[in-house]
């Protein structure tokens, strides 16, 4: 084929290309959702493409479910809207899209305030999330968030509860970050859970007077757990056991290399570790009204001052 008619095609194809590209980034839209006017969330998505910006107001009566075929929305309520699920028995935030990300509500009711299940991937960002019938948010399934700026109280059961083989970063949104964008984890059952073979990257938050543990890693799981606050739960700041492992003040990756901190005791422990628990990095001043640590049912004890 000849020369001229090769570097042709090839530029053909490259215009091509950007103009698919192009096409996308002018296809967004804003889509405004006024439910205090009757709109509901879950009418909107129908229509909703990739890239596109659901801009809600007032107070939102549902459970929304946003399904797998959604991916590339922002849902922002502006810092004012209210989602509260009238359903019990479900999230009142359901996701299984990629990469959603919802912003600036205020959400109440539902089983779980928000649920990210079935390998879904979201940004939970600038959310208070509060007073459901268990956890504050599930990430399970095979999922992955990142979740920074919210403030996650009042939650009978778990704030955040990480299980199936699922992946979260608390408090910052890559793992390269040396400057949190922290969480409120407040007033919980219990402020973090992480189990069934999951992972957490728990960075410069605030886990305080939670009725249960500050963050508890179990069943063969893991969590990176550096420059977080630990203040006033009713069990231990952290506890690790059933072949799980943590890694205080970033002692793995060597990015976040903070230290946690306790200003007002926690009830247990600043750290327990046992049956088959690995415990490494510094300590810091995390402590509780039994001491810094307990290391004594079976832990590896690699912790330092």
């Amino acid at each position: 084929m000849d020369k001229t008619r090769i570097d042709a095609i090839g530029v053909s194809s490259l215009l091509a290309g950007l103009l698919w590209l192009l096409s996308g980034v002018a296809g967004a839209a804003t889509i405004t959702v006024n439910c205090d006017a009757g709109d509901k969330i879950q009418g909107k998505l129908s229509s909703a493409k990739p890239g596109d910006i659901l801009l809600v107001s007032g107070t939102c009566n549902e459970n929304v479910d946003i399904p797998a075929e959604v991916s590339r929305i922002t849902l922002d309520g502006q810092g004012k809207a209210a989602i509260h699920g009238p359903d019990s028995t479900q999230p009142t935030v359901f996701i299984i899209g990629r990469e959603i990300t919802l912003k600036g509500f205020t959400i109440t009711g539902g089983r779980w305030g928000i649920s990210i299940a079935r390998g879904a991937t979201a940004v939970i960002d600038r959310n208070t999330i509060q007073n459901t019938g268990a956890h504050g948010m599930e990430v399970a399934q095979n999922s992955f968030a990142r979740i920074v700026n919210n403030t996650i109280q009042n939650n009978p059961r778990t704030g955040i509860a990480v299980l199936g083989s699922s992946s979260v970063h608390i408090g910052v949104l890559q793992t390269s970050d040396r400057v949190p964008s922290p969480n409120t984890i407040q007033n919980n059952g219990s402020g973090i859970l992480v189990v069934r073979s999951s992972t957490a990257r728990i960075m410069g938050n605030t886990i305080s007077n939670n009725k249960g543990n500050g963050v508890l890693v179990q069943q063969a799981s893991h969590a990176d757990i550096g420059g977080n606050t630990f203040n006033g739960n009713g069990r231990n700041g952290i506890h690790v056991v059933g072949n799980s492992a943590v890694n205080l003040a970033d002692s793995a990756m060597r990015i976040f290399e903070q230290p946690n901190s306790t200003t007002s005791d926690n009830q247990g422990f600043g750290i327990q570790c046992e049956l088959g628990g690995y415990a490494d990095g510094r300590l810091g001043t995390l402590n509780g009204a039994k001491g810094a640590k307990d290391v004594s049912g079976g832990c590896v004890d690699n912790l330092k001052p």
